[in-house]
């Protein structure tokens, strides 16, 4: 199908090793050396990519610095699956594909001279494949074999630490933070407690949506499936059942693949879907009922060029952020719709000649032009039946990514975001937009981007076309959707203007984001009626995540902590976040820095 995507059975057994070697790293709460005066004693909470990021940073940091003393770290995981987490989780089915090609994925820092001795994902495919296909940074690649990466990462991390460095790999949930008067923090999991001096969290996607169905007093039945990872829950899904997934989006696709491909069923070399017979029927809806758009790779120099959001731009934006907040809907939104319709009318032309692309979108009557609204809330084209019309709308948009950004105005105006990203996500941290145009980005239009810009491999969504072809996935409904549930049937309905449906499973296929005010995390409601946390607010607005400094500190007015956040759980006081490399919002450095700060103060004080 098209690009080359490299899997496990592409690399040499023996470099696959990482999870027995892991495995054997593991210690359970007996060994725990108690808390005492001569050990500093650290926590990373979060076994997935940037609790590794975080665990290398201070290794190299103790070592780089000679760091004296005795430390022991505790790397706590729900799971033994360290280093690559829940997401990259080393024995899931190869069909489950990253969404970036494997240019852009490495577990180092590039900004150290040390990280030249180390390879990032690409050149560890070409060292260690045993496929003779040449390896190009656009290909792709499964989530289980960047799994294997991160493991060997993990391998060469451990094996680097300084010998005053005891490391305790714990595969336990922590469920409680608690602080005591002498500033410690009591760190709690099923199995015992552990007494720590400075705890980093790095608890990736731990949220869980609230129901779309108010169960009341009643649990939430077993049949509604709050998450859709690790895949396998899936499985208790009998064949021809129907099942109603929530969102169109990257996880609907993989619980698709899960109910066909991992059922028995195959894809043809012409894209066609033969089943098995096993398969469940797949009924998806959303908020907007739009799947997420698919893109080639994107990679070097067949990339679009952003044209007015440029470095000069951005400098003007900082200069007046100096002085006052910014306003996202009045300040920034303008310019990023006159860069959306640049790079679709300039793609369209074949020029990038800003007069001449300028002359023509005037000379449109005002209707016709191309807007935001058509790249993020476009209406789909009605050819017949529904189901049909989203065969055929699936179709134009796997072409549109096949043309690639640069012959493609659709695919060029998707791509605004992501070149864009990195500038608005500067002027977005620490509460750097107005909160009532924060908000109006947060709500009503990030989603949207990143249904655009961040979407699956073409081939992934060919087979999902072939799903919609062969009935699998099914298309029923334009409008809002309604859920009810029945008790005594133990049977959902699914409820639109045009259609009604009975369905047996739900699977809740959405991400969920920090919300601390609705209790979607365990640990962190926990953190929260200890004090140890605070909603953070920008302007009255609280977009869910906790209050913390620029180095991912956690404040309140209360205490100070040594307990810190770092990756997911920070969205909401930083923007777009990402797993697979440290160049964006890289907060284990500052944290690292912070913790060696901490120790020496503590060394002074017992000298």
């Amino acid at each position: 199908m098209g690009k080359v995507i490299w899997k496990t059975i592409h690399i040499a057994s023996e470099t696959c090793q990482g999870k027995d070697f892991i495995h054997k790293q593991i210690h359970r709460q007996s060994d725990f050396v108690p808390g005492n005066d001569s050990i500093f004693n650290v926590g990373i909470v979060g076994g997935g990519p940037k609790g590794l990021y975080a665990l290398e940073e201070l290794f190299s940091r103790i070592k780089d610095e000679k760091i004296s003393g005795n430390w022991q770290i505790l790397w706590f995981n729900d799971t033994e699956d360290f280093g690559c987490g829940p997401n990259y989780q080393v024995d899931q089915p190869d069909y489950l594909l990253i969404n970036y090609c494997i240019g852009h994925v490495d577990a180092w820092d590039r900004t150290k001279s040390a990280s030249k001795n180390y390879l990032n994902f690409m050149d560890w495919i070409q060292k260690f494949r045993t496929d003779e296909r040449k390896v190009k940074p656009t290909d792709f690649a499964s989530r289980a074999l960047v799994g294997h990466y991160l493991q060997y990462v993990t391998m060469q991390v451990i094996g680097s630490r300084s010998e005053n460095i005891q490391l305790r790999l714990i595969p336990e949930k922590v469920r409680n933070i608690e602080s005591n008067s002498e500033g410690k923090l009591w760190t709690q999991t099923d199995n015992g407690d552990y007494r720590l001096d400075n705890v980093l969290l790095t608890t990736g996607h731990c949220y869980r949506n609230l129901p779309l169905i108010d169960f009341q007093e009643n649990s939430i039945p077993e049949n509604y499936l709050t998450a859709a990872y690790p895949v396998q829950v899936l499985d208790k899904i009998p064949p021809k059942k129907k099942v109603g997934i929530i969102g169109w989006g990257l996880t609907c696709i993989d619980a698709a693949l899960q109910l066909t491909e991992g059922r028995g069923g195959h894809f043809d070399k012409a894209d066609n879907y033969i089943p098995s017979g096993n398969e469940p029927v797949l009924l998806p809806f959303s908020r907007n009922h739009l799947p997420i758009m698919p893109r080639g790779p994107i990679y070097g120099e067949n990339t679009y060029k952003l044209h007015y959001l440029n470095e000069k731009w951005f400098d003007e934006i900082q200069t007046i952020q100096k002085q006052r907040k910014i306003d996202f809907r009045t300040e920034i939104f303008p310019w990023l719709e006159r860069e959306l319709n640049f790079a679709y009318y300039s793609t369209q032309l074949q020029t990038r000649e800003a007069s001449d692309v300028e002359a023509y979108i005037t000379s449109l009557p005002e209707k016709e032009r191309f807007s935001y609204r058509d790249l993020l809330f476009p209406n789909i084209p009605q050819t017949g039946k529904l189901q049909e019309s989203y065969v055929r709308y699936v179709e134009f948009l796997i072409a549109e990514a096949e043309k690639g950004e640069l012959k493609s105005p659709l695919m060029a105006a998707a791509a605004v975001w992501r070149e864009a990203s990195p500038f608005i996500a500067n002027i977005y941290r620490e509460g750097g937009f107005t909160g009532e145009s924060q908000k109006f980005l947060d709500k009503e239009l990030f989603g949207s981007f990143c249904r655009t810009s961040y979407g699956p491999p073409i081939e992934n969504m060919k087979k999902i076309k072939a799903l919609m072809i062969a009935g699998i996935i099914q298309v029923q409904w334009e409008t809002a959707v309604e859920l009810t549930y029945y008790i005594e049937e133990n049977q959902f309905i699914l409820q639109s203007e045009e259609n009604r449906e009975n369905v047996d499973f739900i699977i809740d296929a959405r991400i969920a984001r920090p919300n601390l005010s609705v209790s979607n995390s365990e640990l962190y409601q926990n953190l929260w009626k200890n004090k140890l946390v605070e909603l953070y607010q920008n302007d009255g607005y609280r977009p869910g995540c906790v209050k913390m400094n620029a180095i991912g500190k956690v404040l309140t007015n209360e205490k100070d902590i040594p307990l810190y956040v770092y990756g997911s759980n920070t969205e909401g006081f930083l923007l777009d976040n990402d797993s697979l490399s440290r160049k964006k919002n890289n907060l284990a450095s500052n944290w690292a820095t912070d913790t060696l700060e901490q120790h020496r103060k503590i060394l002074v004080n017992h000298n």
